[in-house]
């Protein structure tokens, strides 16, 4: 995966985010509030949602 933007969609709700993918914070859904990734020192762990996209 590069270094870039990931398009993500919500495993709660379905709705789909554009996040970075090496974020250094937990990142939200815009929708339900439902965490989508945690930081985890290096790439984002993804634990709420699905890669749709991988964007650069």
């Amino acid at each position: 995966m590069k270094k870039g933007f990931l398009k993500v969609s919500c495993r709660d709700c379905g709705g789909e985010s554009i996040i970075f993918a090496r974020s250094s914070t937990a990142i939200s859904c815009d929708v339900c509030s439902a965490t989508l990734t945690k930081p985890s020192g290096g790439k984002s762990e993804l634990v709420g949602c699905t890669v749709v996209e991988a964007l650069s």
